[in-house]
């Protein structure tokens, strides 16, 4: 009997899953779950392109989560966290780190130049985070019009942590990155692991 793969287009963690059992944990007790059976991973991979929510990339190298915290925001100690899984070996990296006075803004920009900074050869990219701050810049042209301003925001005022911006701008010039936005604190394996580790690395200037 030919075996089936199941998507997942909205759960705890979404994608392509070889069993069910995969799949019931990604969806069972979930609100608002879809997901659904195929006969192959191509149509498993059509189903999951839905612009609406973010195109999947058949050819994605990596898998990339990111999460920042700032305990006392703004000014206060804060951490950062990234997870990136190698699609073509399963291999998964986690990267973290922290600083003393800083924002969450900060450390949102800062988990995701640490993950794409830790791939040497350009390559696809599946992004996942939870700051809209981070993803709009790139999907709804802001970091574009902040540039072609002189690096102002539409009311005239400077843009915050331009020297990250920057930095970000050159790394989404090496790779290609496509943004997908998860709910935090709403279930989700691997964003709630980068959470877990960015508030560990705050936690650590208190101590």
């Amino acid at each position: 009997m030919k075996s089936k793969v199941y998507a997942v287009k909205q759960g705890r963690e979404t994608g392509i899953f070889a069993t069910w059992e995969e799949c019931e944990k990604q969806t069972k007790g979930y609100a608002g779950a879809k997901f659904k059976s195929f006969s192959t991973a191509q149509e498993a991979i059509a189903w999951l392109k839905d612009e609406a929510e973010g195109t999947m990339q058949e050819n994605a190298m990596y898998i990339i989560y990111t999460d920042g915290s700032c305990l006392r925001n703004p000014d206060g100690p804060g951490g950062w966290a990234a997870i990136l899984t190698e699609t073509a070996t399963g291999r998964t990296t986690e990267l973290y780190g922290g600083h003393p006075c800083t924002t969450n803004n900060r450390m949102e920009l800062t988990s995701a130049i640490a993950a794409l900074s830790h791939i040497e050869k350009p390559s696809t990219i599946e992004l996942y985070t939870d700051s809209q701050y981070l993803k709009n810049a790139f999907t709804k042209r802001w970091l574009h019009n902040w540039e072609r301003n002189g690096w102002k925001t539409a009311t005239g005022g400077d843009v915050k942590n331009k020297d990250l911006w920057v930095n970000l701008r050159e790394l989404f010039q090496k790779h290609h990155v496509n943004f997908h936005w998860v709910k935090g604190h709403a279930g989700n394996k691997k964003n709630e692991r980068c959470d877990h580790l960015a508030k560990n690395e705050a936690l650590k200037f208190l101590t």
